[in-house]
């Protein structure tokens, strides 16, 4: 089922930086919203594309992490309509099927699974901090 994680949505703020980790993983979402929240970061999830655009259109992010095979709408669909209705928005693509220094398209970092989510923040810190 596709859903977003409705604890996380009452706790944003406007003062910290928001990400929204994407992911059909329950176990993945939980471990990055550790991670990321340990950072200082406020953190959304959603189990699949369709509801994180529905995240983008309420909520302020700025950072949105992507797995890349998901069923129903894929990371690159998902980070194409992404930067097509909120450019502004880094696209991460965080998935187990990328390939050293590859490049993808409407996608501003890939980072393979396999790096581990203090990976993940140290990126996405280095990121926000551009």
């Amino acid at each position: 089922m596709c859903a977003i994680a409705p604890t996380t949505i009452s706790k944003l703020g406007q003062n910290q930086p928001s990400v929204l980790c994407v992911d059909d993983s329950q176990e993945i979402l939980e471990i990055n919203q550790s991670i990321l929240q340990a950072a200082g970061y406020q953190v959304l999830t959603a189990n699949c594309g369709e509801k994180a655009l529905e995240l983008v259109q309420l909520r302020p992010v700025d950072v949105v992490i992507v797995d890349n095979v998901m069923p129903g709408m894929n990371g690159l669909d998902l980070a194409r309509q992404i930067k097509g209705s909120a450019a502004g928005i880094l696209v991460v693509m965080y998935s187990g099927t990328l390939r050293e220094n590859e490049k993808i398209p409407f996608v501003d970092a890939c980072l393979y699974k396999g790096k581990g989510p203090l990976a993940l923040r140290d990126l996405v810190v280095s990121l926000l901090n551009k």
